[in-house]
């Protein structure tokens, strides 16, 4: 204390004083000594300017982290804004998207078999991602620019059926379905992985990998089936776009069936030691796909509520569009029969047009598509006229059949050039009333005077939650054939035809009351000029009319904890001969659903039963890769079983199946087409995962 009143004395005292300038220093000294003592504990000056820096950083991601990431866009509702996942397809003619609801649940992902998603029941080739035919005519998938690919096509992703997705959070699915218990000789596999985040609310961008395959249940029928997809999608204030590249690959090893159904059905032999049509034989399937598919809006302000209305898509809208597509589409098939192999040489019917032991054919189509249209929204995106849509497309294709053999190679080549027209039309009333409708015609080229209209309209009713919806639709189309439908030269095919245009018409109704899990279809359809392959596996056209009648039910019972879920479906062909159909085809599921842990966890145990009258199910040819008809034999008749444990964890979806669980009962007959049997007795194990990250 005295230290410090000398130090304010001398802070006074006049300079020159020698007694005062000699305090002044003591007090300089002592607090240099203590300012020294305790400066180790005062922060650095550039520390806290980092801290300042970090503090600062943190407020602002903090805030962005915490910011509503709101999707502004004319091309859904408002009301869909802040959706955390939106779900949709969007159609290559006029770029219309098409919400769905992505099903997560364990009721969905019990079905293993693509086909079983979509389809009481299929005519196939045993091991998972093969050739398939739905058993419902009016399911049937086509590819039109490549034949070849129309037994996969239910398996394959398209432009029109690829899922887009708009999420507030990245989006992930884990999935994985297999026999993990089987031998290798037997092993079953499917994978599925997916992710997709947004860049910004507007832009998103996914991945997506789907792999099928098996090694069978018969020698020499070893499958890889791979879908992959890159897109991404933008979806603007006045700009939408849809992009992507997908790629599907099949690769087979073709046996041709089974020589003597006797071993199925009357013996308990290994069905790998069961002796097979073809001992070298495989089928190589690519297809490539890069499209884009654009518009952009023009808002036009006709009326004065234009003027007024605030919500982007709202009033008089105009849309020009493009949507353009490169495709190549490849199909290999190659083997070696001996000169002594009398079953490999029957299967063929002794046809060895270029080669007497062995075959090389490369059947190719590319594909190049450009398309211009215009959209205008008169009034509002919920008028009962919405939209007027018209578009002019220019299509060129590349065709090769191509025949190798050692250093020569007998190629085949042609192009084909379309321009064609199309419009379409659409609207609501509220949501008690929807329809859309449009046609296609083409002006010149190969397809000259080819059309197609469609149809579609839908009555909804609301006394009951989720309503009462009734929809009709109609098909009308006039097509000529592709070229490998008229002219084909593999080693064991040789045809040059002059087809005329094939017709369809197509009539369809369908009733549904989703709260009561009741669905009722009922379709009629007459073909003319109809193509198909006869017992030869050559093809033909039916100078005739077939008709065919469909009535599907779909019917959701419970009883306390009991479960009992119907699909059944009925079918008639006027002529079986050229249209083979099972009368009847079911697909049956009877279980009881308990909680194990309440609002955590749900169990279903039970039994899936398949079953479809006897027919002449078709035969398949390895060399074309498609089904023909045969009268040699019918299949069917004979239920097929799985016993299994389906399990909700949360997100999560778990299922353990004993596959064809009463095997040999009532009978040995479980062929899944001519000569073609489905999975043996054995564990199936599966799960999906929908991961969300926030």
């Amino acid at each position: 204390m005295a230290v410090a009143i000398l130090c304010s004395l001398s802070a006074g005292a006049r300079p020159q004083d020698p007694d005062s300038l000699a305090i002044a220093a003591i007090c300089d000294s002592i607090f240099q000594a203590h300012f020294d003592s305790i400066a180790r504990f005062l922060p650095d000056t550039n520390d806290i300017r980092k801290a300042i820096r970090k503090n600062k950083k943190e407020e602002r991601d903090s805030i962005r982290a915490h910011k509503p990431r709101i999707l502004e866009t004319f091309a859904v509702p408002d009301s869909l804004y802040y959706r955390r996942l939106l779900v949709w397809t969007a159609d290559s003619r006029f770029n219309e998207l098409h919400l769905e609801e992505l099903d997560t649940t364990y009721n969905y992902h019990f079905n293993d078999y693509p086909f079983f998603q979509k389809d009481v029941n299929a005519t196939y080739l045993g091991p998972v991602g093969s050739a398939t035919l739905y058993h419902n005519y009016f399911k049937r998938e086509t590819e039109e620019s490549a034949p070849m690919f129309t037994p996969y096509a239910g398996d394959s992703f398209t432009p029109d059926n690829l899922k887009q997705y708009n999420v507030k959070s990245p989006y992930t699915e884990l999935a994985y379905w297999g026999t993990p218990f089987n031998t290798n000789k037997t092993e079953e596999a499917e994978l599925n992985l997916l992710t997709t985040q947004n860049i910004t609310p507007a832009l998103n961008f996914t991945l997506g990998y789907r792999r099928l395959g098996s090694r069978g249940m018969l020698a020499n029928e070893n499958t890889d089936h791979r879908n992959s997809v890159i897109s991404g999608n933008y979806m603007g204030k006045k700009y939408m776009l849809h992009a992507g590249m997908i790629h599907q690959s099949v690769k087979r090893t073709e046996n041709g069936g089974v020589r003597e159904t006797f071993w199925i059905r009357d013996t308990v032999i290994d069905t790998k030691a069961i002796e097979v049509n073809l001992a070298k034989a495989d089928n190589t399937l690519k297809r490539t796909t890069f499209f884009i598919n654009h518009n952009l809006a023009i808002p036009l302000n006709f009326f004065r509520k234009d003027r007024d209305s605030l919500s982007a898509g709202e009033g008089t809208v105009a849309f020009v569009g493009h949507y353009g597509e490169y495709s190549n589409y490849k199909k290999t098939y190659t083997d070696e029969i001996g000169a002594g192999d009398t079953f490999g040489r029957n299967l063929y019917n002794n046809k060895f047009y270029l080669h007497q032991t062995s075959s090389n054919t490369l059947l190719r189509t590319q594909k190049l598509d450009n398309r211009l249209f215009i959209k205008l929204q008169p009034f509002a995106p919920d008028a009962v006229v919405s939209k007027i849509n018209a578009g002019i497309g220019y299509r060129i294709m590349w065709l090769t059949n191509t025949n190798t053999y050692g250093d020569q190679s007998l190629i085949d080549a042609s192009n084909q050039h379309d321009i064609y027209l199309y419009a379409g039309a659409s609207g609501m009333l509220k949501k008690y009333l929807k329809w859309d409708a449009d046609g296609e015609y083409y002006l010149a080229g190969h397809r000259m005077m080819d059309f197609s209209v469609n149809g579609n309209i839908t009555f909804s009713a609301y006394p009951i939650e989720q309503g009462i919806h009734l929809t009709g639709r109609f098909h009308i189309s006039r097509n000529t054939p592709h070229a490998f439908e008229q002219r084909i030269l593999t080693n064991h095919h040789s045809w040059n035809n002059e087809f005329s245009r094939a017709t369809t018409t197509k009539f369809e109704g369908l009733f549904s009351i989703p709260k009561w899990k009741l669905e009722a279809f009922a379709g009629y359809a007459v073909e003319g000029n109809m193509l198909y392959y006869d017992p030869l596996a050559t093809i033909r056209q039916n100078s005739g009319i077939v008709n065919v009648f469909s009535a599907y039910l779909r019917k959701d019972f419970k009883i306390l904890a009991f479960h009992l879920d119907h699909k059944v479906l009925f079918q008639k062909s006027s002529n079986p001969d050229i249209l083979p159909l099972p009368e009847w085809s079911m697909n049956l599921r009877y279980y009881v659903q308990f909680p194990v842990v309440r609002n955590v966890m749900e169990m279903q145990i039970g039994l899936n039963g398949i079953f479809h009258t006897s027919f002449y199910a078709p035969a398949y040819d390895p060399d074309l890769g498609q089904f023909y008809t045969q009268s040699d034999e019918k299949i069917g008749g004979v239920p097929y079983f799985d016993a299994f444990v389906n399990v909700q964890w949360k997100r999560a979806c778990l299922f353990v199946k004993l596959t064809n669980c009463f095997k040999d009962w009532p009978s040995s007959d479980y062929f899944s087409a001519y000569h073609y049997i489905r999975p043996v007795r054995g564990f199936k194990f599966g799960i999906f995962w929908p991961l969300y990250f926030r």
